[in-house]
């Protein structure tokens, strides 16, 4: 009886093995009245690896069926190069039928999706409510002023009492929609506090607000926004509009909090600094940030003990890499050759000021960098004024390729060098992993600015009253 019980199991399991897995995607898209090539669902950054870009040819039923699972988030549906509209993927697996037509996306037994392009038409009609309002204001400023007021009055109540309308509905929908995906759209979609009065008129206070509320409304519980076009939005304006673009590090503390509110999720949390790593930190980005990295890094490794050993590592490496020659600490000592064929080093190199400038003739960006600088009248005042002077380094080991340079690019008015003992890479002085790489030094070459970009060499040099 037990060998008939273990062959009976046996032929069972092989059937099952046998069987072709059960696809984790299934989306049928019916196609009316649309004419394209492909068709496509894409995530927000599927032209990266981490992103993703299905695409089946036309028919008049499209299916895309996968095994493999798509990751919950938020996704086109594009004909050709042309975005027809979103599909919000709650879970990993989905199976859903969407007809396409001239007028829009159709979801048949899809709840979710549905309610999300009813909430889409809600928004576009308060918007357009209050755009009627708004238009109402601008007429009603070419009347009289005593008639004004009670117009603006009633204006008021009007646009309260449609923002009421629409926060009701808001609230109704999240509430009818607890946990979901949609839910944390519309969360993500909120717009931050507004901005007191008693601010208007100081960017300092105003930038301070912003960046102190910016995250007020972000599901941190939710990784799943993470992979949407709403969040990617939202992340790479704070990162390239306010963080880069102020460049204040007293702001850096907004930055941290938000980090700590992001902890509600330990994904969230990773997937944010992350995010945040990829404009701000990233070592090839042209919104890095220095000083907020580090107090990035700092973060996350006081933070996160149960850190993969390999992410421990990278970020310790990188905290110790770009902590150094900061701003306010006195730039590392090295030796170097002169054109003359003397040797001496940055300390002994006098000057009120100094551009230390290290790069490599044959690099193209270095070659544009010098180009751009040969051409500020500012630049060449300042170091005629025997205040100012810009020392060239050159970093690795090939003295024909420098001479070369001494001969038929180096600009006459600057002091070059060559770092012959390669002390600067060898013993790791300087972060060199990207050049054209520039600090300004004062007289006791302590760094005033790190990693100086070369459209701001002219802005610093009228700040330290060099030039008129």
């Amino acid at each position: 009886m037990r060998k008939h019980i273990l062959l009976f199991l046996t032929i069972i399991c092989s059937i099952l093995i046998g069987l072709p897995a059960s696809a984790q995607l299934d989306i049928r898209i019916k196609m009316f009245g649309v004419t394209c090539d492909s068709v496509k669902i894409q995530s927000f950054n599927w032209k990266k690896k981490s992103g993703t870009n299905l695409v089946r040819p036309y028919q008049n039923e499209v299916q895309f069926k996968e095994k493999n699972a798509l990751k919950p988030g938020v996704y086109w549906l594009t004909t050709d190069t042309t975005h027809r509209g979103v599909i919000l993927l709650s879970s990993s697996k989905q199976q859903m039928t969407i007809t396409l037509c001239d007028t829009g996306l159709l979801f048949s037994k899809n709840p979710e999706n549905t309610q999300h392009q009813e909430y889409n038409r809600m928004m576009r009609l308060y918007d357009q409510q209050l755009a009627v309002l708004d238009n109402e204001f601008r007429d009603a400023q070419k009347l009289p002023q005593y008639m004004l007021r009670s117009i603006v009055d009633s204006l008021t109540v009007r646009a309260q009492r449609i923002q009421q309308a629409r926060e009701q509905y808001i609230q109704q929908l999240c509430a009818q929609n607890p946990k979901s995906l949609l839910a944390s759209v519309i969360q993500l979609n909120r717009p931050m506090p507004e901005l007191p009065p008693a601010y208007y008129g100081n960017p300092p206070m105003i930038q301070a607000f912003i960046m102190e509320h910016y995250f007020d409304n972000f599901p941190w519980n939710d990784p799943r926004v993470f992979n949407s076009p709403i969040a990617e939005d939202k992340l790479s304006y704070y990162c390239r509009e306010l963080v880069y673009q102020w460049d204040r590090p007293e702001l850096d503390t907004f930055v941290v909090k938000a980090l700590e509110k992001a902890q509600a999720n330990p994904e969230s949390h990773l997937l944010f600094f992350d995010r945040l790593e990829r404009d701000l930190g990233f070592y090839m980005s042209d919104y890095k940030v220095e000083h907020t990295y580090i107090k990035m890094l700092q973060h996350i490794l006081r933070t996160r003990p149960d850190l993969e050993q390999v992410r421990k590592t990278y970020y310790e490496h990188e905290l110790k890499t770009i902590n150094k020659n900061v701003d306010g600490t006195q730039a590392a000592n090295f030796r170097y050759l002169t054109p003359q064929g003397d040797t001496t080093t940055l300390y002994e190199t006098q000057s009120e000021y100094m551009l230390l400038f290290l790069h490599n003739p044959s690099c193209s960006t270095c070659r544009e960098v010098r180009r751009r600088m040969k051409q500020f009248a500012v630049l060449d005042a300042a170091i005629a004024s025997g205040r100012f002077k810009v020392l060239t380094m050159y970093l690795e080991n090939d003295r024909a390729l420098w001479k070369h340079y001494l001969q038929s690019e180096a600009a006459a008015n600057y002091l070059h060098g060559w770092n012959f003992d390669q002390s600067i890479e060898k013993e790791d002085l300087y972060e060199t992993r990207t050049i054209p790489y520039m600090f300004l030094l004062d007289k006791d070459k302590r760094v005033i600015r790190k990693n100086i970009l070369v459209n701001e060499i002219e802005v610093y040099i009228r700040q330290l009253g060099l030039v008129p």
